[in-house]
């Protein structure tokens, strides 16, 4: 059998449209992968499917001479320093580092590697120590680790083969040969991703195979066809989320604009679409909301914003003033669904980007299951169907069997929605992101008025505010009385006791016709130091990890 993939749809356009852009390539002052502050962009380098094809297999070539194992060994990437602080919204960057595949190189080896036969074992930036990276790559056979100048090459000597990542050498290319196409099986293991860990405080190993890849290539995601797509990347390309946008990108010929770091500024991102000519915008949606924040105050980018076909985004909720903001002023926002396990699977489609709707092609199979969330929850809201988003052991589409259910089959993603009219979805909460408070309420109640669950629009609303005093939020406090607020300050406070005051009045005044386990006063907040609340990889607030490594500190709260 035939599968599709990236490199048959590269393939494709190389043969059939050798003089197509592939990539536009940002050219920077240096090309470093960690920089200590932005740099500017000069111009940009164009590449065609031809050319990048054209390198793909000369790593091909590059990495059989060179590594001492088979085609189907496991091969680590790891191209990131350790120390970074990557902060979404209102805090400085201290460091900015080149994600995986933000770099030409990385992507050229990347595809290269998978060509050659060989399984790359990706590393993401979310793991930032030497021993937790080490702990990670041996939960596999691995055969070798390629890395960055900036990795810790003593420690991974000690452990594993290694060899560093080497630029292109276009006068090599004459002299290897394209590889001769082998028998596939569909179950075998071409790439391997990880979670974030948030469920088990561990990432576990998400393998991709050619069953899986062939099965998500037949999703319609919206795009421009015949190469008149330029799109500007949402992640480097070997992220989940932009190798499986880019999956349709290949497909259809688009051509992709490499972004150099993720915090792009309004003024970067006007640079980019402008000189680039682009037409769509990708963004994770936490960046999209903050560039969204920014175009509220800046004309220019938010003229930019409105000449794009579409901007797609996924990751994260929406916030509420936001959408309807981007509604307002006719924004083309879709918003997309979906997680690394199982790639994309719903779409938003009309006006408004929150309700979302299942792709329908022959082969997915999804399910929605009533779960009930309320339990004992004093509210004068009427009880909601919430449905969990299954995907069946039968689809096309359905994830790597060790992270679906052992007794049905079926992969649960335990992510929940309220249906709104025939097929429509909107996101509303996890099942493990419900506060049950100490008599058993679950301030998950939803508020008819701001559309929103309690303790998301308090954080929502605290920022908006506080913008001046605040960097990020969440509020905890499971097992707890009465919530705590837990808050980066903007700036180091030189008087907390005052700063939690103002914040405080705010909060009471947002939340003033909630119930009295829902309600937070100045003495239920916690100050932590900038950077430090726990978030995830797509710049998520994490509030499980926050319960835990609060945890002290929220017992004291209640302690007296």
């Amino acid at each position: 059998m035939t599968f599709d993939s990236h490199l048959t749809f590269i393939q494709a356009n190389a043969i059939h449209f050798p003089e197509r852009l592939v990539f536009k390539v940002p050219q920077l002052d240096h090309e470093d992968d960690d920089m200590s502050s932005h740099q500017k962009i000069h111009g940009w380098t164009d590449v065609t499917y031809q050319k990048f094809y054209q390198d793909i297999v000369w790593s091909s070539g590059y990495w059989l001479r060179t590594l001492q194992c088979p085609p189907g060994s496991v091969v680590g990437l790891w191209f990131v320093q350790l120390s970074w602080k990557n902060h979404f919204f209102k805090q400085k960057i201290n460091l900015i580092s080149r994600m995986l595949g933000m770099v030409y190189r990385d992507v050229v080896h990347f595809f290269g590697l998978m060509n050659a036969g060989f399984v790359p074992q990706i590393l993401t930036l979310k793991i930032r120590s030497a021993e937790l990276a080490i702990e990670y790559f041996k939960r596999s056979d691995i055969s070798y680790i390629i890395y960055a100048p900036t990795a810790p090459v003593d420690q991974l000597r000690n452990h594993f083969q290694i060899h560093e990542i080497i630029d292109i050498k276009p006068s090599d290319i004459a002299d290897v040969h394209v590889l001769s196409p082998k028998e596939k099986n569909g179950d075998d293991t071409v790439l391997i991703f990880h979670s974030s860990g948030s469920t088990s405080g561990k990432p576990k190993l998400i393998p991709y195979t050619h069953n899986w890849i062939h099965g998500h290539a037949q999703k319609p995601l919206p795009g421009l066809p015949d190469g008149k797509e330029i799109g500007v990347a949402i992640n480097g390309i070997v992220h989940a989320s932009q190798f499986c946008i880019s999956l349709q990108q290949f497909r259809n010929g688009t051509c992709i604009v490499l972004i150099p770091w993720l915090d792009l500024t309004g003024a970067e991102l006007c640079q980019i679409i402008t000189e680039c000519k682009a037409n769509v915008l990708y963004q994770l949606t936490p960046i999209l909301t903050k560039t969204l924040r920014e175009a509220m105050k800046n004309s220019e980018l938010r003229a930019v914003l409105k000449s794009l076909n579409f901007i797609a985004c996924c990751g994260s909720v929406f916030g509420e003033s936001e959408r309807l903001w981007s509604m307002e002023l006719g924004i083309p926002i879709k918003n997309w669904y979906g997680m690394t396990e199982m790639g994309i699977t719903m779409v938003s489609a009309g006006h408004d980007p929150i309700i979302l709707h299942p792709i329908n092609v022959p082969g997915l199979v999804y399910e929605f299951k009533h779960r009930d969330t309320e339990g004992e929850v004093e509210s004068t809201e009427p009880k909601r169907k919430l449905v969990e988003a299954i995907i069946s052991s039968s689809s096309i589409d359905r994830p790597y069997p060790t992270l679906c259910d052992p007794i049905d089959g079926h992969f649960h993603t335990r992510d929940l929605f309220e249906e709104v009219g025939p097929n429509g979805y909107i996101y509303r909460e996890r099942l493990d992101d419900i506060i049950k408070m100490s008599r058993g309420q679950k301030c998950s109640a939803f508020n008819s008025a701001n559309k929103q669950f309690v303790f998301r629009f308090i954080e929502s609303q605290i920022l908006l505010s506080c913008e001046s005093l605040v960097a990020a939020c969440v509020v905890v406090g499971s097992g707890k009385p009465s919530p705590v607020l837990v808050l980066e300050p903007l700036e180091e406070p030189t008087d907390i006791a005052s700063l939690k005051e103002k914040i405080g009045k705010k909060a009471e005044l947002i939340n003033k016709d909630g119930f009295p386990h829902e309600r937070i006063r100045p003495s239920d907040i916690l100050i932590v130091p900038s950077g430090t609340i726990p978030r995830t990889p797509k710049g998520n607030i994490n509030r499980s990890s926050a319960e835990r490594l609060y945890k002290q500190e929220i017992d004291a709260f209640f302690d007296e």
